[in-house]
């Protein structure tokens, strides 16, 4: 049996550490979304009455479904994250209600969805890389505002792709930052933050074929670009920019 040298060794401890560091971040995501949901009902006696309880536990549910779904892609069940025809629309409108739990009462959530086709790609990974990026969004956001996520064909050099903007009008990141950002394990949140938000996000839509661009400008806003290869053009979609607050 070959004898494994010191240094692959070190390097393989190393990316099993950042991919389970990488997994906890993940999960840790949902489980605040669930958290939420729970806490709004443990704090209301006299919910059980009310006609909204059963779409907010679903939402719990899901999210906690979400959560089992990321642990058992780290056991190599490939068929919970397997490929699928994506309506851009529906992933995006499902994913709203999460968005909500997360950023709060004070963000605004506004959707804009244009010409459109399907794309072949993990619904989970996606939702889950916008759902990063809208975290990252709301914390920079303390006092709220504004998170935009829209989507739409553009033309490509090579091909026709995806282009979904997510942006806030939070505060920005310095040159210095920016040029860091996608580094595992840089952050600007203190103790709060672990540095792993962005860096997922990107091995996410790299792992889809795509690609992740960013623009900021301190004291205006983050926009990220994500591009992503459409690869079967069904239907296009064509809507009106929707408002969808809290």
């Amino acid at each position: 049996m070959a004898k494994l040298q010191p240094e692959a060794t070190a390097r393989d401890i190393s990316r099993d550490n950042d991919d389970m560091a990488g997994l906890i971040h993940d999960l840790g995501n949902y489980i605040q979304i669930a958290g939420s949901a729970m806490s709004i009902i443990a704090c209301r006696p006299d919910i059980a009455g009310l006609d909204g309880l059963n779409a907010m536990v679903a939402h719990a549910v899901d999210a906690l479904e979400r959560a089992g779904a990321l642990v058992r892609r780290s056991f190599g069940d490939g068929d919970s994250i397997g490929d699928e025809d994506i309506n851009i629309e529906d992933c995006l409108t499902q994913l709203v209600p999460l968005l909500r739990y997360a950023c709060g009462p004070r963000i605004s959530i506004r959707l804009d969805i244009g010409p459109a086709p399907q794309v072949r790609c993990s619904r989970l990974m996606l939702q889950n890389a916008l759902l990063n990026l809208a975290l990252n969004a709301r914390d920079a956001m303390p006092e709220g505002g504004v998170l935009s996520i829209s989507a739409r064909a553009v033309d490509a050099p090579e091909t026709s792709e995806l282009e979904i903007l997510v942006s806030d009008t939070g505060s920005g990141m310095s040159p210095s930052t920016l040029a860091r950002a996608f580094e595992p394990h840089f952050t600007t949140k203190a103790s709060n933050g672990h540095g792993l938000g962005l860096s997922e996000v990107k091995s996410s839509i790299e792992g889809l074929g795509g690609r992740i661009l960013i623009e900021s400008v301190q004291n205006v806003g983050t926009t990220v670009i994500l591009r992503l290869p459409i690869r079967a053009c069904i239907v296009p979609l064509i809507n009106s920019p929707n408002d969808m607050r809290p």
